[in-house]
């Protein structure tokens, strides 16, 4: 069991514009019959030697030409039922058909985000009954194989007892399983917290490393080298690590302010060597560049971030630092 004092209260402020309550739409189409019982995880997905992935909120417009940069976009997000159900509704189906379009022009994988901050309420009670697991993992496989998705993305904020944390577990060994079938990857994002149970999350093919709103200075490279060690210390491979970057700053003591890079970077036009303007914390052009060129050094499986909206369309792009870095485009 882990005390909830030790995860940030401060990850409200990041999702405040993410929440708000829907009506669980209809049940997709059933695939075929998914077992449950006693599963073995089988071999990962194909997946890209070096990942650059980034959460694209429902709530954003999106941008065609960040799959100029990315592997990988992850579509936030659904929220799942207690009864097994996955309410879809903030998801657009017109957006679905431009991620499509994405994927057929860039070969982006394509990902759906399933939970986040307020927005996994019911995973308690979901993932407490074999019954309601494979119910949800019914209508999870049905959904992704409607939208020809590459992958499923978990992110429940957070467990509270040991229950829950072994509840989580066997939801995300028998998603895999039953997800790998069919070519499907599955990865949970967590926050770097040692009274979780690290090691168990070994079971799905990669972990988001939500390495931001972190002690006084938000997201440090030192604090994402600590951060990647403890998952390594935990025995998860490497290649199973994603490091998450911020595309925002913000300040962890009153009176709390969140900006994003884009808004940083047109308030106070900093050097690309900085990562504080008055008193935000935040990642510029050379941190960004200094966190990918170690999480590639580690042979970590790629880099993640929260969020794409966040970032510039210029020259002091991270996102377009980031993907060259990771296409050898730009050397470390």
């Amino acid at each position: 069991m882990f005390d909830m004092k030790l995860i940030p209260i401060f990850l409200t402020l990041v999702f405040l514009t993410s929440c708000g309550g829907s009506t669980p739409p209809p049940t997709p189409p059933e695939p075929d019959s998914v077992s449950t019982a006693s599963p073995t995880p089988t071999e990962s997905p194909a997946l890209a030697p070096f990942a650059v992935i980034g959460y694209f909120p429902d709530y954003r417009e999106l941008n065609p030409a960040w799959a100029q940069s990315l592997t990988d976009i992850l579509y936030f997000s659904a929220e799942p039922r207690a009864d097994g159900t996955l309410d879809t509704s903030r998801l657009n189906e017109e957006t679905w058909q431009s991620l499509q379009q994405l994927k057929t022009e860039h070969a982006t994988r394509i990902h759906l985000s399933i939970g986040g901050w307020e927005r996994g309420n019911d995973f308690a009670e979901l993932t407490a009954k074999p019954n309601t697991r494979r119910a949800f993992i019914e209508n999870l496989l049905g959904y992704l194989l409607t939208h020809n998705l590459d992958g499923a993305d978990f992110d429940w904020e957070f467990p509270q007892t040991d229950t829950e944390f072994s509840n989580y577990i066997s939801l995300l060994t028998e998603t895999q399983v039953a997800l790998s079938a069919r070519g499907i990857s599955v990865s949970v994002a967590l926050p770097a917290d040692p009274s979780f149970p690290l090691a168990d999350f070994a079971v799905v093919d990669r972990v988001h490393i939500m390495s931001y709103d972190r002690a006084a200075k938000h997201a440090t490279y030192e604090q994402a080298v600590d951060d990647v060690q403890l998952f390594l210390d935990a025995g998860i491979p490497a290649q199973k690590l994603i490091l998450g970057v911020p595309f925002y700053g913000r300040n962890m003591q009153p009176p709390y302010r969140v900006l994003s890079y884009a808004e940083i970077m047109e308030q106070y036009q900093p050097a690309s060597s900085m990562d504080e303007v008055d008193g935000v914390y935040f990642n510029g052009l050379e941190t960004i560049q200094d966190k990918v060129c170690f999480a590639m050094g580690e042979e970590l499986g790629g880099v993640m971030v929260w969020e794409l909206a966040h970032d510039t369309t210029d020259s002091n792009s991270l996102l377009q630092r980031m993907y060259a870095l990771a296409t050898g485009k730009i050397p470390c």
